[in-house]
């Protein structure tokens, strides 16, 4: 097990710090808020805006209906995904320090064991926050999805992660967004074996 202490009190104090400012300056636009992570020991705060979501969708993906769902649950198309990272400079520290305390040596269940403790971490710390009223501090609570995503994860992984981290009123509004492309990975996954057949 890591000793995860000193990176669940900075992953905190830096989130509680930057999503007040995040909440301050784009209130009720937001839609979705928490991390981003890309596989390794790392992560970025995450968020968007409805006004963002809109734009990306008409600019990147051409208001194709089909591609909706990734435009607005793809952290890579988020793009104030960077902005912020400022405020996590002790957090990426304390991330580095996790790393660099892993044995190299360890076993595979080790090493999933060491990751599912630090995902459950930034859990915990999301969920400290919405407890604390962080989250319906000036903005609407059930307009705002707390998630943690990877560009390599699958959404069914995701959103089980998400029902952990929001209320019924929360799930009710993204639960066909996350079935849709739940459904879609598992036909383009088909596909691919019916291929090879």
């Amino acid at each position: 097990m890591l000793d995860t202490k000193n990176f669940e009190k900075t992953l905190y104090q830096d989130t509680k710090k930057a999503f007040k400012n995040i909440i301050q300056k784009y209130g009720n636009d937001l839609y979705v808020m928490g991390f981003y992570h890309t596989g390794s020991y790392s992560l970025l705060p995450m968020f968007n805006t409805l006004s963002d979501l809109k734009k990306v969708f008409e600019e990147e993906y051409g208001n194709d209906v089909s591609s909706f769902y990734m435009a607005k649950w793809n952290p890579e198309d988020y793009p104030t995904l960077e902005d912020y990272s400022e405020y996590f400079d002790e957090t990426t520290l304390e991330c580095q320090k996790l790393e660099n305390s892993i044995d190299l040596f360890q076993s595979d269940i080790e090493a999933m064991d060491n990751w599912h403790q630090w995902l459950t971490i930034m859990e915990k710390v999301l969920i400290q926050l919405d407890t604390e009223g962080i989250f319906s501090n000036g903005i609407e609570r059930e307009k705002i999805t707390l998630a943690i995503l990877a560009y390599d994860e699958e959404e069914s992984i995701q959103f089980k992660r998400i029902k952990r981290l929001n209320p019924p009123t929360v799930l009710a509004q993204i639960q066909t967004d996350f079935e849709a492309m739940i459904t879609e990975r598992e036909k383009c996954e088909q596909e691919a074996l019916n291929a090879f057949n």
